[in-house]
Order: structure tokens, then sequence, then C-alpha cells
């Protein structure tokens, strides 16, 4: 990798180092759209092609679709039912074509409408957490069971519930109902396993909070529901994953996962017997647990058009979303209105993407789609196109749904829709995981009990009356969200001509909070410091002072150290080495091993540079970051030094959690950085701070934490830290040795006379 790729350190200050592993490229955005998201492979969406060869004598062709065969008899599969004395629903279904057995126990009462209104994502990490180890079982000795026995599971969370499923075949469906229950009922939550998966998370979410198709469609779900929990992003922000703290998942799983709001089925080769005897042996001890009955408010109809733009200058596309609030999934009017959203923009041939994309070429998907959930729902449509053809497009799909609320459908359209979904219905009934993921949602959404059975036939005899009457109902282009995320400067003025009676309201893509009842990020308001709050920030900074040392920190003139630690890198971590020599206040030399790569990183207090193999690179315009890592070695002995003498005070921040720890917090303005420090109340040591780094993308947050503290010559030297940027970990490294006050040659802090000028 080139070095001129590198990015700028938080931690040591090893700028070389991080410019090592600098970022990640993002693909420059064209016209040209991403294959189509609903399982169609490329190859199916492209027009077809004409046949070569001969036609044979007396062969006629004809230029349409033949008829549709006649249905054939469906028989769902009956299941045995019964509720055990906790209160879990047991469904089975006995199949014994094959040797194995599908469990899915559903969790009614653990979706992400759960979630506290300030941190979404919890319930999805509570799920993802459940198989990372348990409190006799190692995420490694889970996987490797279920690995051994051939099988799989999973723990996932959506918004009305989370599911653990599990697929073995018959033989080991013990042990893989022991795996089930353990990581349900005693999850660990390890530390550990918590920065792994909050890393994993925010790496994706950095990601796709870049993306206008990702932000587009979170935004069109918080105008849609309001305030409602069904609008809150169920992965979480990168703020509230950032802040998650162990804490969080055990009081979720605690408060929401509960037998009486629970539901177990079995599918497979298994009788009703033994899987009541399974499901008693496993889950029978679960204790019933008083869940809060909140049910989150189901939002509320639009009235005219609001249109939110949200606007990303660099963008070459307009990402579309539109729409308006509708039913829940137990509604009478579910299954009219799913084969009346099949018509309009619920398949590859339906109206709106034959107009949209085959017809006009303004994009390559339409579609459009009905979220019933147990308590809420909505109607809406997806769709991208050009810059330039924004407001032809959005004209047209306003005029397409206008069309469907004139009850304009033919009967063509309808018989084509009734036959795709009665006809699909029993070929996706057929496994032993469909059929309890269908018997589930049955009993999840409180639909009647022959639901599954009378399925196809009820859509077959669905009516052209019934479905123009929904159309007339549900589809209308009068009140509607909708929702424009693209270059809005290039198409503001021709949307406002066109929909002059809309509602319109415009916010930066950076600026963007889909938590924040506004959607727009709340400005950093400086705290004003009150005599008392700088008297409590003095307080607790001599008391650590005096913690790490007292007044023999003051004899301290230099110092050396050695520490071996590694780089967290999505490419691949390297192991680091770093020797330091420091004369205080402002000097350093750090002799940097990564890998074969070796650097000097020096500061000799008015300059700063790097010495590579091959070249040198002065940074003194960024020296503050050199100085900033001298005054945090050890944990902060040089803004020790520094209080000692009376030249740095605090301001008290109050208590804050950090990691597992309730600390102390003091603002700190140094004239080469501001620092936010948290100490431990007991030890008075220092724990963490938080800070901005400098990047190539600007200022980036970065949290230091320090542990394991050591007696060095009377003086308490932290020999393990950590530094984690924008909530991922960026480095940890472990102290070898450390000498207080050798001696150190003046001569390597001298300034390269032939060093060429920052840039």
């Amino acid at each position: 990798m080139k070095r001129s790729s590198w990015v700028w350190n938080s931690r040591w200050l090893l700028l070389a180092i991080s410019f090592v592993f600098a970022t990640t490229v993002m693909a420059q955005e064209t016209a040209t759209a991403p294959a189509p998201s609903r399982g169609q492979s490329e190859a199916s969406d492209r027009p077809p092609q004409k046949a070569s060869g001969i036609v044979p004598p007396g062969v006629k062709l004809a230029a349409q679709m033949p008829a549709a065969g006649a249905p054939r008899p469906f028989e769902f599969p009956k299941a045995a039912s019964k509720t055990l004395t906790n209160g879990l629903r047991v469904f089975v279904v006995t199949d014994h074509r094959e040797p194995a057995v599908a469990a899915r126990l559903v969790l009614l009462s653990a979706g992400s409408i759960k979630d506290p209104s300030s941190m979404p994502g919890v319930a999805q990490m509570t799920a993802a957490l459940l198989t990372q180890g348990t409190e006799k079982r190692s995420a490694r000795e889970i996987a490797e069971t279920i690995d051994f026995l051939g099988g799989t599971l999973q723990a996932t969370a959506d918004r009305d519930g989370t599911t653990v499923t599990l697929d073995v075949v018959k033989k080991d469906l013990g042990t893989g109902m022991d795996l089930m229950s353990d990581v349900v009922l005693h999850p660990a939550f390890a530390s550990d396993e918590l920065d792994r998966q909050r890393q994993q998370v925010l790496s994706s979410l950095q990601v796709q909070y870049a993306d206008p198709n990702y932000l587009a469609t979170l935004v069109f779900a918080r105008v849609l529901y309001g305030n409602s929990a069904y609008g809150l992003p169920e992965a979480g922000t990168p703020r509230s994953v950032q802040e998650f703290r162990r804490d969080d998942f055990v009081k979720f799983h605690d408060a929401n996962y509960a037998p009486n709001g629970a539901l177990l089925a079995f599918a497979g080769d298994i009788t009703p017997d033994e899987a009541f005897a399974i499901a008693e042996k496993y889950f029978g001890l679960w204790q019933k647990t008083s869940v809060a009955a909140d049910i989150p408010a189901p939002g509320s109809l639009t009235t005219g058009q609001h249109i939110w733009l949200l606007d990303k200058p660099d963008a070459v596309q307009t990402q579309i979303r539109l729409g308006k609030f509708s039913i829940r999934r137990s509604d009478p009017d579910y299954l009219p209105l799913e084969v009346t959203n099949h018509i309009f923009g619920g398949s590859y041939n339906s109206r709106l993407n034959t107009e949209v994309r085959i017809k006009k070429g303004l994009t390559y998907d339409a579609s459009s789609s009905l979220n019933a959930h147990r308590y809420s729902g909505s109607l809406s449509v997806n769709t991208f196109t050009r810059t330039e053809t924004t407001v032809e497009a959005l004209k047209l799909v306003m005029n397409l749904l206008g069309g469907m609320a004139n009850g304009e459908i033919t009967q063509q359209e309808l018989n084509f829709a009734r036959d795709y979904l009665a006809g699909v219905y029993p070929i996706s009934s057929e496994t032993a995981e469909q059929v309890a993921d269908r018997v589930l949602i049955a009993a999840a959404f409180e639909l009647p009990a022959d639901y599954n059975q009378t399925y196809p036939a009820k859509v077959r005899a669905m009516s052209l009356d019934q479905v123009q009457a929904t159309a007339r109902k549900y589809f209308t282009a009068r009140d509607l969200d909708i929702v424009l995320a693209g270059n809005v400067g290039a198409f503001r003025d021709s949307l406002k001509k066109e929909f002059p009676d809309a509602q319109f309201v415009e916010i930066p893509f950076d600026q963007i909070d889909v938590v924040s009842p506004d959607l727009r990020a709340a400005k950093q308001e400086s705290v004003v410091a009150s005599p008392e709050s700088l008297a409590q920030g003095q307080q607790i900074l001599m008391a650590a002072a005096q913690a790490a040392g007292g007044d023999s920190l003051r004899s301290v003139a230099t110092l050396s150290f050695s520490e071996s630690g590694k780089i967290y890198n999505p490419s691949g971590d390297q192991p680091l080495q770093v020797n330091w020599q420091v004369a205080y206040p402002d000097r350093s030399y750090g002799q940097v091993s990564l890998g074969s790569v070796n650097i000097l990183q020096i500061c000799n207090g008015s300059s700063s540079w790097l010495k590579f193999p091959d070249n040198v690179r002065d940074t003194t315009n960024v020296i503050g970051e050199f100085k900033r890592g001298i005054a945090l070695f050890g944990g902060g002995w040089g803004i020790y030094q520094q209080v000692l003498a009376g030249n740095v005070s605090g301001q008290a921040l109050g208590e804050e959690q950090i990691g597992d720890k309730k600390t102390l917090g003091v603002a700190v303005q140094l004239p080469f950085a501001a620092l936010k420090l948290y100490f431990d109340p007991d030890s008075h040591l220092l724990v963490a701070a938080r800070y901005q780094s400098k990047g190539e993308e600007g200022d980036v947050e970065n949290e230091q934490h320090w542990s394991d503290y050591r007696n060095v010559d009377g003086r308490q030297f932290a020999f393990a830290t950590e530094t984690n940027r924008k909530g991922l970990k960026l480095f940890d490294s472990m102290v070898e040795s450390v000498k207080i006050n050798p001696v150190v040659d003046p001569a390597i802090f001298t300034k390269p006379a032939d060093l060429p000028p920052a840039k």
C-alpha cells in the first residue's frame, strides 16, 4: 500500500502507523444501478432475447404466455399444540420424509420495538450475542459443537420479536436443544464478544450511513411512523452502538425474554409427544416474567404531500421513497391489499416496474412493499433514478398511484397476481423449516387457525371488484410522505414547481440524525463552567495526581519504555513494537516497528517529523497530536506534572459509565488539545480519555482506556492501553519495561536540516 494513503494515528500518536491502514476506497457512484435486490438474477432481469434457429414445419409461434394450469389440491400440514405451565406455546408438525428436525423459538416480547428510544439496536445486538457465549460455553465451543453436528443455530431480531432457529438431524436433536436452551436462558454477554460484535456492526454502519440508499430508507421509516418505535433503525446508529454497554443487554434480556411471551415450533421427523417432552425438558423450568405490555404507537396518517429532501451534492442518482401508514398484519384487508400491491409493484412484471423501468428506462428497479407488522404497517414505493430524471420519475410514480386510486385494474392483471401468489404458496411450504415458519407466523400475528390451509383458495377467490375497491381505499397520491436523497440543488426548483402544494423539508446529508425528532443532528453547545464545577474538577485532578505518585512525579525529567501490541484493521491485524524515549514536558523519540517497516517518530517541542527508510516527512502542522500523546503516557503523567505545578485546571462533568466502570469526568483544555478525562472514584487513577484527532476525513472521535496499573519506583504506571476510533478498536498494547530518569541524548531531537515543510 502506498504511504500517501496513510492516515493519522490517535493513540501513541503513531501517525506513520495509521497511514499504513488508510481508508477503504469507496466506489464512485455511477448512473448504472446494482442488480435488483429481490432475489432475481441479473440474467433473469434482462428483456428476453430472440431465439435463433428454424421453426419446424407445422409449428406456429404465439407471442403470448401459456395459460395457467388447473390448481392442484393443497393440504397444509396440521399442527398439534400445547401450552406449558410457564406459558410457552408449543406447536408440532410431523413429517417423516427426512430424518431432520427444525425448531423455531419466537420471543414476541423481544422485538426492536422494545428498544429504548434513545438507544436503538439493543434487541438486535442482544440476539447476536446469544450464540457468542453462555455461562458454561464459549462462543468457540458453541460454534464447534453445532458444526460437528452438521446443523445450524442462529438468533436474529426484527421489529416484532427475536427468533432463535435450530436445524439438526433427528439423532442430534437433544444436543441441539441443549445448545438452543443454553443460549436463550444463560447468555454471558461477555465484554470481549460485545467488543467484537460492536466492531463488526460499526464497520457496517459507517459504510451504510454514507450510502444514500440506506439512509433514505431509514429516514423514510422515521417520517412515516413519526414517534412510533416502528420508525427507529433496528440495527441502531453508529452513536448508539458505540455507547452500548454489557448492562444494556442484561437488562433487555431479563425484561423481555419470557416463556409466557414466546412460541416454540417443531417441524420434521418428530411426533407431538416427543416434541412436547423435549420442550418440557429444555424449557419447562424457564420462569415466567412479568413482561411490560407497552404497545408502540402505530403511527398516524399523513395529510397532504410531505417531501423530505436529503441533500448530497456529489450524488449522481436520486433515491426515491414514498408511501403511507397502512394496516397491521391481522387486518381483514391484508389479503386483498397483498394481491393489489402485487399488481402495482410487488413483482418484476408489476405495473410499476413495467412503466418506470421497462418502458421509460428511468431506473433499474422499481417496487412497492406491503410491510404489515403486529401493531402497525406501511405501504411504500422504492426506486431510484438519475439526478436529471428525478422529477420525471417521481411524477410517473405518482401518476401510477393515481391510476390505482381510480380503480384502473384489469382482469388480466388480477389473474396474473392471483395465479402467482396462490401457486407459489404451496411451493414455499414444503420443507420442515418453511412449515415451522408459517405455523409461527399465523400464531404470532393472531391469524385464523386455518390461515395457511385456506390461503391459496382465498387468493384465487379474490374478485376484480375487491381489488379495485382496495386500490381506491389504500392507493392515493394525495396523502404521502416522500423522501428524495441526492443532489437536491439539481432538481429542487423543478420539483417545487411540479408539486407546488407540497410541504418541503431539506436537510444536508451530513447533518441527518435518524433518532432526532426533527432528523437533524443536535448542535453541540458548550457548557458554562460554574465555580463549583471548576473547584470539583480541580479536586478530582489533584486526587488523581496524588494517586499516581504525587510530588514524586515532579522529579520525572525523562522516561523510557517499550510496548508491544496489535493494530486492528479489516484487511488484517498487524503486530506492533515501539520503544519510547521521552524528555518532559514535550519531547519524544519513538522507534516504531510495524511488521517489516521501521519508522522514527520525533517531536522536539517546536517541530515534529516522521523518518521512513527512504524519506523524512515534516508533521509540525499536527504537532498537537504528538504532545497529547506525551501528556498521556503511562496514564497521564505529563498532565499530572502540569496539575501539580498549577498550570492545568479542569471542569467536573459528573458521573459517566465507561465500560463496566462508573467514573468521574473532567474536561481539561491544554494548549495543544481539549480532553475529557475519566477517573476511577475509588483508586482516583485515570481510566479513559476522549478526544479528537486529525484524519484525512477531518477530526475523528477517539476513546482511550488505561488499566493494569503497576508500581514503578513509587509511582503508578498503566501497563495496558487500548484505543478506539469512532467506536472501533484501533489498537491495544502492553508495556514490557519502564525506566524513570534514564539518560536521553539531546541529539536525537535535532531537526533534520533538509526537512521539507509540512503539507
